[in-house]
């Protein structure tokens, strides 16, 4: 594999299906590895069900597949209104394969979730990053439009 960038037509960007389990499940190991992001594997087996497009649901599980079947990337949007009545969408539990980082597949997903919001009439999109998030992608994420708003602080049980 090349470290050339992945193009719009070499990737299918697609709602989860339950086969990608496995999949999704070392993508998310890979990332604790590097960023302990808190994941649990027991809870994200448990919760695999709300992964799937249901309807009436604002909560999608995209995946994005190179054409020879590899599912390389992932990313959960969801829309919900906030205590504000504002629609808010939001992307979450992004990771994509080591091996596919910096190679723009993390943009095609991102662009298509952006797509899929915006069509659900959200009025914003927010992201939640890490504390200690690169600077390379805040700067990725800043030429996008998004703007930092908010500092959360969590504590662990």
């Amino acid at each position: 594999m090349s470290d050339d960038v992945i193009k719009d037509e070499d990737i299918i960007i697609r709602n989860y299906r339950t086969s990608d389990y496995q999949a999704t499940l070392e993508i998310l190991k890979e990332l604790n590895k590097l960023f302990d992001i808190g994941f649990n594997e027991n809870q994200w087996r448990e919760s695999s069900g709300l992964r799937q497009f249901k309807p009436n649901r604002k909560r999608i599980t995209l995946i994005a597949e190179l054409k020879s079947g590899k599912v390389v990337s992932m990313g959960v949007i969801e829309a919900q209104k906030n205590t504000l009545g504002q629609y808010i969408g939001y992307l979450d539990n992004w990771a994509i394969k080591k091996g596919y980082i910096g190679r723009g597949v993390g943009k095609l997903l991102a662009d298509r979730a952006i797509q899929i919001l915006q069509s659900w009439g959200c009025d914003s999109i927010r992201i939640n990053l890490a504390y200690k998030t690169d600077e390379k992608l805040l700067d990725v994420f800043s030429k996008a439009g998004f703007h930092p708003i908010i500092t959360v602080l969590e504590k662990r049980f």
